[in-house]
């Protein structure tokens, strides 16, 4: 089980899964770079007090999210209450656990600490310098490789929000397709051809 500390370098870390936007990759890069969008596995942590039957209830809705996800839960509630939170289709591992934490943080009524059950990556995961969600992969396959002439693919190192922007301004369309009507500001270009 990861300690408190660890868990605010890992949130400060989140935004590092992706390049900086003074370096983003062409698709040939980021094609090998990047993981299947459908294979996933699970990553269990320690979770005391849940029964046999809870852990084989949460492993199982595990295998149907996409990466990359984590669940927190607050132990003195256990696993079917209020705060327990999915986060799901982050750009990254770290990403994912932070805002898991934080939303059952938000929503826990007193007690310990949330911690993490489990989290949800790429098969055969081990960390890369890119780093996409599952719906982010499957873009970048299904649109950002299948345009031509000038392109670029942004994602927020914070959440699982992404864009593609083609043309001259494609850097400056893909950071507004990144950011959508969201609050997110850390919309970088993380590939560009």
């Amino acid at each position: 089980m990861l300690h408190r500390s660890a868990l605010v370098l890992a949130s400060a870390l989140a935004t590092l899964a992706l390049p900086a936007a003074a370096d983003p990759v062409d698709a040939r890069a980021a094609a090998s770079q990047l993981y299947a969008a459908d294979a996933v596995e699970v990553a269990r942590y320690d979770m005391p007090g849940l029964s046999e039957q809870e852990t084989a209830a949460l492993m199982s809705v595990a295998q149907t999210q996409r990466y990359y996800a984590a669940v927190a839960f607050a132990p003195d509630a256990g696993i079917m209450a209020e705060p327990t939170v999915l986060a799901a289709n982050y750009h990254s591992p770290e990403a994912a656990r932070a805002a898991a934490l934080d939303g059952c943080n938000g929503r826990r009524q007193g007690g310990r600490a949330c911690a993490l059950a489990l989290e949800v990556r790429p098969q055969g995961w081990q960390a890369r310098a890119l780093m996409l969600s599952a719906d982010a992969t499957q873009g970048f396959v299904d649109q950002y490789r299948a345009a031509t002439g000038s392109r670029a693919f942004a994602a927020s190192g914070s959440s699982g929000q992404w864009g593609i922007g083609q043309g001259r301004n494609a850097a400056t369309e893909a950071i507004a397709a990144c950011r959508g009507d969201s609050a997110v500001s850390d919309c970088a270009v993380v590939i560009a051809d």
